[in-house]
């Protein structure tokens, strides 16, 4: 089994409150089944000043983190070649690579 994968709370673009439920539920899962390294896709969202997925996301992530079930918390837009944490995380998962070349408002790497 792969260390890495990725989640799409914002496919079929549901309301916050259930792309909340299953960025929680999904997060769980991978703890269970020891995934290392996650991609989450959240959006951008579309007034574009950041929706409120994006938000929630990564407040509710900086939450876990306070509780020590994440190690590292990068967001798209600082996913790139001058950060020494992302270069790390993409040496460690050849997937994450594409990002390095995109400033991606609508994603957050996280590493459990």
């Amino acid at each position: 089994m792969s260390k890495y994968i990725e989640l799409n709370i914002k496919d079929g673009m549901p309301p916050a409150c259930e792309a909340m439920d299953c960025l929680k539920n999904l997060f769980e899962r991978c703890r269970v089944n020891k995934y290392k390294c996650i991609l989450i896709i959240h959006g951008y969202g579309s007034t574009g000043k950041g929706g409120k997925i994006r938000k929630l996301t990564r407040t509710w992530l900086e939450k876990q983190k306070q509780k020590r079930k994440i190690k590292t918390i990068i967001i798209g837009e600082d996913f790139n070649i001058y950060n020494p944490k992302a270069l790390e995380l993409k040496n460690k998962y050849h997937e994450l690579s594409p990002l390095l070349s995109v400033c991606n408002h609508g994603v957050t790497v996280i590493e459990i």
